[in-house]
């Protein structure tokens, strides 16, 4: 068992490598895996011992809870004064030292993320214990908890190696952490074998900066551009740093069959806590983009106009990882919104006016 472990390890030597040049660090401190549930379900069993508790700071998506009932573990989850801003002292009454912290930063359903001087706090709560932070969306975001590995025994940060291009069938990612955790990470149990074409993918993807730079760009774009033309409609949107749009509607039943029937796919996410009216749009080509703006456009205002507006307090982040919270942050948000949707809407009608002149 242990050779079989052993030689798994060496084979993914190379896209350690490549994952320690990027990030300037020793590739002792990196562990790549093929699937990230099945890395999370061993990750429990290790720690798993009598008083230990796994809590999800936030909503915790199917995965987690998927990979910690293969683990034999009951899920916490510990929730925010609202779904889009945490409360750090709230989450840390609910913490006992030992304890499993899983943290999506952002969060995988509402796009909720944490200052780095909270992920701190957290640490420093919890010193017996692991703190897990998944930065799935760290190349939308661009905010990350690294730092915290050279302070803490005990965190570890989990990466993809394929969301910023959209390859949602793949959950091949890596873990970064201390030495100590990492070489625990190497004794676990055997792991899938990273595949031939999973290899190339990843070693592909990670070669090509540039590409998921421009991909990246597309989405803000795009989540800028939707924004504008469901609110124009009537619609109530939330733009998170991810690469998904939160829309507010009357009935997720009725727009998501309307949805399905001009071939327009979105998760209905209102059974998530405090998530209700919700559902969630993955932004994806200018095309399958434009089939949402007008199958909405073609939907009766039943279906999706609500009679109050949302106004449940944001955390805005600033770029050293403080916070800043107001009690009229949403007014605030929709104004920059705005700004920006009125930036971008003149920038495009001088684009049009030029190549109107060159036509004539």
């Amino acid at each position: 068992m242990k050779m079989y472990t052993t030689t798994l390890h060496e084979s993914n030597d190379d896209i350690a490598q490549l994952v320690a040049q990027s990030h300037r660090l020793s590739k002792n401190s990196i562990f790549p895996f093929a699937d990230c549930r099945e890395f999370l379900t061993e990750l429990f069993i290790q720690h798993d011992c009598e008083g230990i508790h796994l809590l999800s700071v936030g909503t915790a998506t199917p995965d987690i809870a998927i990979a910690a009932d293969k683990a034999n573990m009951s899920i916490k989850e510990i929730q925010g004064k609202n779904p889009f801003s945490y409360s750090v002292e709230t989450i840390l009454k609910q913490i006992t030292n030992g304890d499993i912290v899983y943290l999506a930063n952002p969060n995988k359903i509402t796009g909720a993320n944490f200052s780095l001087t909270g992920r701190k706090k957290i640490a420093e709560s919890n010193p017996d214990g692991l703190i897990i932070i998944d930065e799935y969306y760290f190349d939308f975001y661009g905010i990350t908890g690294l730092t915290l590995i050279n302070e803490f025994e005990n965190v570890l940060i989990l990466r993809s190696f394929t969301a910023a291009f959209g390859i949602y069938s793949s959950e091949a990612g890596y873990a970064l952490s201390t030495l100590k955790i990492i070489q625990r990470c190497k004794e676990m149990a055997p792991l899938r074998q990273i595949s031939t074409i999973l290899r190339k993918t990843i070693l592909a993807t990670m070669s090509n900066e540039d590409a998921s730079q421009g991909r990246i760009h597309d989405i803000r774009e795009e989540a800028l551009r939707l924004t504008e033309a469901l609110t124009s409609i009537g619609l109530q949107c939330r733009i998170t740093a991810t690469d998904f749009l939160l829309i507010r509607v009357a009935s997720t039943k009725d727009v998501g069959n309307f949805l399905m029937k001009n071939k327009v796919s979105v998760d209905n996410i209102s059974g998530y806590p405090e998530m209700k009216n919700y559902i969630r749009f993955r932004i994806e080509s200018f095309l399958s983009n434009d089939r949402l703006i007008k199958a909405f456009d073609s939907m009766p205002n039943s279906l999706f106009q609500m009679k109050t507006i949302e106004k449940r307090k944001i955390t805005l982040r600033r770029p050293l990882g403080e916070n800043v919270e107001t009690q009229k942050s949403h007014d605030k948000v929709d104004a920059l919104l705005n700004g920006k949707i009125k930036e971008r809407s003149h920038s495009i009608k001088a684009e049009d006016n030029k190549r109107e002149k060159v036509a004539e």
